[in-house]
This record gives C-alpha cells, structure tokens and sequence, in this order.
C-alpha cells in the first residue's frame, strides 16, 4: 500500500521594492511634453500643469502593477535610451559609438525587465502560494 506524505513548502515570500519604480518619473514628465502638445495644445497653464501632473502620477502608478507594467517600462526605454543616446553621438569612431549606443539602450532594457520582475513576480507568487508538495513512497 502506498503511503502519501505531505511536505509545506514554505518560502519567504518576495519583497517588493517600492523605490525602484521611481525611476520612472524621468521618463513620464518627458513623454508629458508631446502628449501635451498634441492632445490639447490650447489649454491653460494651470489645465495644462494639471493634465501633465495627472500623467505623471498615472504613468508611475501603471509602473506598481503587474503585467500592464510593460507599457511604462517600453516607453521608459525608449526615452531613456534617446536622452543618453545624446552622448554617445559626440563619440568620433562609429564602432565605439555603436558599441556604446547598444551599452546604453541593453543598460536600460534590463533596468526595465528589473521593475517589471519588481511589480510581477509578487502577483505571480500570489497564485501559487506556498503549495504543499506531495509525494508518494512505498
């Protein structure tokens, strides 16, 4: 007769890093430029400070939650791999130039992959919380 034991599988669960997410503050008061500038060009100063200050929160805030994380996190890179690009372009050899640029823009993709790792994998442990493991011996 086989005899089933049921062994906890206790882990220490992930801490989330609630400063990491910040970073993306940089890239948000940037892209709040154009989204000003084409979605209502016309408004006020203090509609206009408004709306961008409102993108600003919403953008940081899209960058505490999983999954939709990727959003903020590809436009981050983007933005962040333009505004350091500007160096690089003063480098004169073209192959250390491109060197560089792929230094900068591969820098800021894992920064990325780190705050999007920083808001999943919590919910991603939420699902399989600390499930027993069972074996069978006989």
């Amino acid at each position: 007769m086989a005899k089933y034991i049921v062994e906890d599988s206790y882990k220490p669960s992930y801490e989330k890093n609630y400063k990491l997410p910040l970073i993306n503050i940089i890239p948000a008061v940037v892209w709040s430029i154009p989204v000003h500038q084409k979605l209502f060009p016309d408004a006020g100063w203090w509609a206009t400070f408004g709306l961008c200050a409102l993108f600003v929160i919403v953008y940081v805030t899209l960058s505490y939650l999983p999954i939709i994380v990727a959003v903020p996190g590809i436009a981050g890179v983007i933005i962040f791999t333009a505004l350091f690009w500007v160096f690089a372009d003063y480098i004169g050899n073209s192959v250390v130039r491109i060197i560089v640029k792929i230094l900068i823009a591969a820098f800021f993709g894992f920064m990325e992959l780190a705050i999007f790792a920083n808001a999943t994998v919590p919910w991603l442990e939420g699902k399989e919380a600390n499930k027993p493991r069972i074996r069978v011996e006989k």
